[in-house]
């Protein structure tokens, strides 16, 4: 599937392996690939910063509401290769149903972007209103 990737969307997913590893995940979720892409891609107009405060509360109140420590502890940068987690792969296979759909013949940043930010539920989503931010339409910059 990846030979479908232009140029700016495997740099997402390449730098979300990159997060993910910095972040002393085994695992690449969606949150490591919108991290990425507010990092390497245009098409992801977020403040990074912004997000990797509303996803660290999130982590704090998800593992606070099943009895975890309210504060997410120091993570050392992870020394494998990080595995591509469920919603990293979900992300990918919307992606590549976001190209089909539009008929486009590569899948591109902005088909990423959508279906990262697709969902309505789970950690992104929970981290974008933390933050009180509005998903971004990806398709509106150029």
């Amino acid at each position: 599937m990846f030979e479908r990737f232009t140029q700016d969307a495997r740099a997402i997913v390449q730098d979300g392996i990159v997060v993910a590893r910095e972040l002393g995940s085994p695992t690449v979720e969606a949150e490591h690939l919108l991290l990425a892409g507010t990092r390497t891609s245009k098409v992801i107009d977020l403040d990074e910063e912004t997000l990797r405060d509303a996803l660290r509360q999130e982590t704090e109140r998800s593992l606070a509401a099943v009895g975890v420590a309210a504060e997410t502890p120091a993570f050392s940068p992870y020394v494998g290769d990080p595995k591509l987690a469920t919603s990293a792969k979900v992300a990918l296979e919307h992606a590549l149903k976001e190209a089909v759909g539009r008929r486009d013949r590569h899948i591109g940043a902005a088909h990423l972007a959508a279906a990262i930010l697709r969902p309505a539920h789970g950690t992104v989503p929970r981290a974008l209103r933390i933050a009180g931010l509005e998903r971004p339409d990806p398709y509106a910059n150029p």
